[in-house]
């Protein structure tokens, strides 16, 4: 079986994350179709070296190039602007990882917690071996870190073994979405987002934002499940979540009640990200994580 599939804790350590590493390099690369076609709203694609196509002129923000700020508008507005062009736009990418204390669990192979962070994982990597720019933000019990520098592959491997850590299940992160009120989002424009989460919801305020962030990004959300918990036996059962430990009495119409609420809910789920323009997709706790990131390389939010 896939060291990948079934580690040997829901708790990843350093070698873990060096596995992930290797594995992020075997992946293969996205077809070119994909890789290099003009896609939806705003975004432009062209392939690297093809010309130097603007984008679009903008306010000039910290970590815009020195060389591409237009003087000329610049000096007529007195505000500093930046070029941006379609080809340093091509390979940006945004990873926002949402974990409740609910993904703490699973009942086969590993977590669910642990599958999400194997596949921000392969992405961190994958981003650093392909020379691309990665962006993050990284919720999970009361922690929460953002970072839109240049070589924080070290710091965002760290922030993410953390992540697996289980005391993080005690500790139930914030009501507020993951790409609410935060630096890393609410200029984001031109970039791959992919969103890991296991949350279903989110308010009226977080949709204006999620909307803003669909309107100007390529937005792919990831949802990873267990259905194995439906198909449970009947009868007691030692659970643990945010409250602790806990004893637990299951019945077969209690599970068919809550898989229809599921069902229901998620149906909700995607046709509200389907009508926003996001991609959303559902794996199960039984599929690799390489599978996962070979769904975001075949859909061009890796390459």
């Amino acid at each position: 079986m896939s060291q990948l599939l079934s580690p040997e804790s829901p708790e990843l350590d350093d070698k873990h994350f060096a596995l992930l590493g290797h594995y992020a390099k075997q992946l293969g690369r996205a077809p070119k179709a994909i890789r290099f076609a003009t896609t939806s709203g705003e975004r432009r694609s062209h392939k690297k070296g093809h010309g130097m196509e603007m984008l679009e002129l903008r306010a000039y923000q910290a970590s815009d190039d020195l060389r591409h700020i237009d003087w000329r508008v610049t000096a007529r507005t007195g505000q500093a602007h930046t070029r941006l062009y379609a080809q340093e736009n091509d390979h940006q990418r945004l990873l926002l990882l949402d974990l409740s204390s609910s993904a703490y669990f699973g009942t086969r192979h590993s977590f669910i917690s642990t599958r999400f962070i194997q596949l921000a994982g392969l992405i961190a990597w994958r981003s650093k071996q392909q020379g691309d720019t990665l962006s993050y933000r990284l919720c999970y019990g009361s922690e929460n870190h953002a970072s839109n520098k240049v070589g924080t592959l070290p710091i965002l491997l760290s922030q993410l073994k953390d992540a697996s850590n289980l005391k993080h299940r005690m500790n139930d992160t914030s009501d507020s979405s993951i790409w609410s009120n935060t630096p890393v989002t609410r200029k984001s424009h031109s970039k791959d987002v992919i969103i890991l989460t296991d949350k279903q919801s989110w308010n009226d305020g977080d949709e204006a934002e999620l909307m803003q962030l669909a309107k100007h990004n390529s937005v792919h959300w990831i949802q990873i499940i267990d259905s194995n918990v439906y198909n449970l036996p009947a009868g007691q059962y030692q659970m643990a979540d945010s409250q602790g430990i806990k004893q637990v009495n299951i019945s077969k119409q209690g599970l068919n009640e809550a898989r229809l609420d599921f069902l229901t809910q998620n149906k909700k789920l995607h046709e509200k990200l389907t009508t926003l323009g996001i991609r959303h997709q559902t794996f199960d706790i039984t599929e690799s994580p390489e599978k996962l990131a070979r769904f975001l390389l075949s859909q061009g939010a890796l390459r």
